[in-house]
Formats: C-alpha cells, structure tokens, sequence
C-alpha cells in the first residue's frame, strides 16, 4: 500500500495534515475601536452610513445629524437589536430603555413605528429624534393628553383622566387626593371635563403626575444620541430660530456673527460646533394643536403690540 493511500482522512497531498491547516483569522476586537470612537468618533474616518427612505433622509437633515452622528446612532441600534434581524420589537425597545410596558409606551411606540410593522427599522429609528426626543414640554403634554383624549373632542372626562395618569405611572400614579377632587380642582368652566389648559395646569402643580412621560424622553434621548449631543442640537435650534427670526424682520438679512465665533468656525471646526438645523421641519414634527396653540399666542401677541 502506497503512502498516500494510509494518509489520514482530511489530509492533503503535499500538506502537513488535518491539523495544521492555515488558521482561520482571529475575530475582530472591537472594544478598542468603540472606546477610539467614544473619545475621538468626530475626528476619524467612518465609513458612510446611509439612509434608505427620504423620511430619514429628511430628519437627518432637519437636525443637522453628521455621518458621526449616524454611526453612533447605527451602533445603538445593533446593541438593542439583541437577535440581530435588523429591527426592533416592543420588547426589545422598552428593555433598552428600563421602562415597563403599558398603553402608554405602546402610544409611543406607534408614533416610532411609521409603516405599523410592530417592529422598528433603522430609518424609523432615525426619524423618531425628529418627533419625541425633540418634543417641548408642551409637545410632550400634548401626547399625552391626545392620546387619551380617545374620541378627539379636546377634552377627557374622569375615567380618562384616571386611566392615562395611571398608564403613564404604570398603575403606581403618584397624585395627591382622589381623582374626582383633581377634576373639581382645576375644571375652572366647571363642565366635569379637563381640556388641554387645564391639563397644563395640573402638571404645573403636581409636575410628578406625568414625570415618567418626561423621563421617558430622557431616556431615549440617551439611548440615542446621548445627552451632549442633544444639547448642541438644542442649541442650534435656539440659534437657528433666532437667525430665521432675524431674517424675517430685517428683509432677509442674516444676523450678525460675532468675531469670536467667525474665527472659531473658520479655525476651529473640529472642536466647535455649527451645525444648521431646519426649524420649519422640527416644528412640523410637533403635534398640530400645540402648533395652532403657539401661533394662536403669538397672533395675542402680535396685536397687544
């Protein structure tokens, strides 16, 4: 019997066997590289992340989101996205972010959910910074209140009222007194009902009522972003309102630039932020009756002038 006849099983002709074939190439780490992106993300060569529907495309550029931005955002997808099959589940949604289900959070996750999947793909991940974790107070409120205010008629009776403090509070409503007390002390018109301004009052008096619906916001801004980043973008909103302000009152005219900040934009770009955000297309995120609230202030306003 020939020697190649007696060669092992799996063995190659001229090789040196079964078990010394050519290694297979170690696992990538990449806990140095998250930790490198973490620090120094703003300044490395990333590799480009794209957007498939115009809707994402658009928040992304409403909010002045750079690649950065998008990377980072890519990332904390994939680590809620536990079975990896590119969309998120209730679930998986509400464990990243340590709350518990309820109709409220479900209320939510259908404002996230655009197509009505049950899941969330990464797109309508993006496109939620444009809706709840860009949402005032007010818009906040506002959810809340909609939510419950089940057949549209811009108020809630005592049953509504009882059911979304508890929704929001998950069945432990932190509220002074019995439900019924609450809805005589702020139905100033006296109908049995609350509408949207006395609603704004109750969270005036007693903020911890409708807290979670803001530590909510809070979280998924963290979860996001991050909590930095959202304040540079709530910055630029700020600077972005006032140059469009600005415009509007002086025929177009951009807002003057103090020299500080020319030279820190032209030299120091890296390290200071400039971002331009659209403010028409955040606001017309907001929920429609705060927009027709807010204009209706200003045209108060407007004519006390």
């Amino acid at each position: 019997m020939s020697n190649d006849s007696k060669a092992k099983p799996g063995a190659r002709k001229g090789g040196k066997g079964p078990h010394t074939t050519t290694p297979k190439a170690p696992k990538r780490n990449n806990f140095v590289k998250k930790i490198l992106t973490r620090h120094f993300g703003r300044f490395m060569a990333m590799d480009r992340i794209p957007l498939a529907t115009p809707e994402a495309r658009e928040a992304a550029e409403a909010l002045g989101l750079t690649n950065y931005n998008l990377a980072t955002l890519k990332g904390k997808f994939e680590d809620i996205d536990l079975d990896g099959s590119g969309a998120i589940d209730k679930d998986e949604f509400f464990d990243a972010l340590n709350e518990q289900r309820s109709p409220f959070t479900d209320g939510l996750f259908n404002l996230i959910d655009q197509d009505g999947s049950g899941t969330v793909e990464f797109e309508e991940y993006v496109q939620v910074l444009a809706t709840y974790c860009m949402y005032t107070k007010e818009d906040v409120l506002k959810f809340c209140f909609d939510l419950f205010d089940v057949d549209g008629s811009g108020t809630i009776d005592e049953k509504e009222f009882v059911e979304l403090v508890k929704c929001v509070n998950n069945a432990s409503p932190m509220f002074p007194g019995n439900f019924g007390t609450a809805i005589q002390m702020f139905d100033v018109n006296d109908d049995g009902l609350i509408d949207f301004d006395e609603f704004v009052e109750i969270d005036r008096r007693f903020p911890l009522v409708l807290f979670p619906a803001f530590r909510l916001q809070d979280r998924m801004q963290r979860m996001t972003l991050g909590a930095p980043e959202w304040k540079t973008i709530n910055e630029a909103v700020v600077r972005c309102t006032r140059d469009q302000e600005y415009r509007e009152k002086h025929n177009g005219r951009a807002m003057p630039v103090p020299i500080w900040r020319k030279i820190a934009v032209k030299y120091l770009s890296c390290f200071f932020d400039n971002r331009v955000v659209d403010v028409e297309k955040i606001n017309a995120s907001r929920p429609a009756a705060v927009l027709r609230a807010s204009e209706k202030q200003d045209a108060s306003m407007a004519t006390l002038e």
